[in-house]
């Protein structure tokens, strides 16, 4: 069976290679704080020290890391993971990055003889562990399919767009219409709240209206409550923000919204909110509003 290594083991890497061990695949992995593989290792995983140790067992390589150059620190140096495979190790990144970024990657590890999808994800920590996460690929179609079976273990949905960065310009398209979702909500239960309103009320009506996405679903709660446990940390919605906006500039679109919903969150995470879930982007806009 394919040698499978995972680098990145978080809220949803974690998660998201415990599926792959249950799958039955060799499994070795590697994590800055190590103690977060251990229930992996129950799983029958093997946590090594460095990414070189994991290239030097795998096949194929997936990467669920927190930006473009936390991807690039474990690729390169003596202990990276270019130092340890051979030609023809396909490296799956599954992180959120900007096209351009991905792009980069790619020509490098390219010139080490190996093949590269970026496949990041939609869904948070709930789709993680059930293994129902839509996933949206960039790279050579051949090498997607060949790889299938193994983003099957990960995902329900699998979208294939097209050369290196199309997955991550993809994911972007979809973290934009998340931002803005959570955004709308938060700023409508802060005008609720200002106007005196019950906002555990307001929640049952958002409900019951056509508006009550799936995603808005499971924030409202977050927001009656004022409570915010990360599913997605507000630090890296911020991050992703940042690059839409970056990528539009590049590419000559216009993102008039989505730069004031950036600003909005540049202003939360200054705030001290980065950890808490992106939700918490409310707390910003009560403060504004003097509740």
């Amino acid at each position: 069976m394919q040698r499978v290594g995972f680098i990145g083991l978080g809220l949803m890497g974690g998660p998201m290679a415990a599926n792959i061990a249950r799958a039955g695949y060799p499994l070795t992995v590697y994590n800055r704080t190590p103690a977060k593989a251990e229930p992996l290792l129950a799983l029958g995983a093997r946590l090594v020290s460095t990414p070189r140790e994991v290239a030097q067992s795998s096949q194929t390589i997936v990467t669920m890391l927190a930006d473009a150059s936390a991807v690039e620190a474990v690729l390169s140096g003596p202990d990276g993971m270019l130092a340890g495979g051979q030609a023809g190790t396909v490296l799956i990144d599954m992180s959120t990055v900007a096209p351009e970024q991905s792009r980069r990657i790619g020509s490098g590890v390219a010139a080490q003889g190996w093949l590269m999808l970026d496949a990041p994800v939609f869904g948070s920590t709930g789709p993680a562990k059930d293994g129902s996460l839509g996933i949206l690929v960039g790279g050579d179609e051949e090498v997607f399919e060949a790889q299938r079976a193994l983003l099957e273990k990960m995902g329900k949905h699998l979208f294939y767009f097209g050369p290196q960065g199309s997955g991550a310009t993809a994911k972007l398209c979809f973290n934009l219409m998340v931002a803005s979702q959570v955004a709308g909500l938060a700023e409508a239960m802060s005008l609720a709240a200002k106007g005196g309103l019950d906002l555990e009320q307001v929640g049952r009506a958002i409900l019951a209206s056509p508006v009550a996405s799936v995603l808005v679903q499971r924030k409202i709660g977050n927001m009656v409550g004022n409570d915010f446990p990360a599913a997605f940390p507000l630090k890296h919605m911020h991050k992703d923000l940042g690059l839409m906006v970056g990528t539009a500039h590049a590419l000559g679109a216009a993102l008039p919204v989505t730069a004031s919903i950036h600003q909005l969150f540049s202003a939360a995470r200054a705030r001290g909110y980065g950890e808490e879930d992106f939700a918490a982007v409310f707390r910003m806009l009560a403060e504004m509003a003097g509740l």
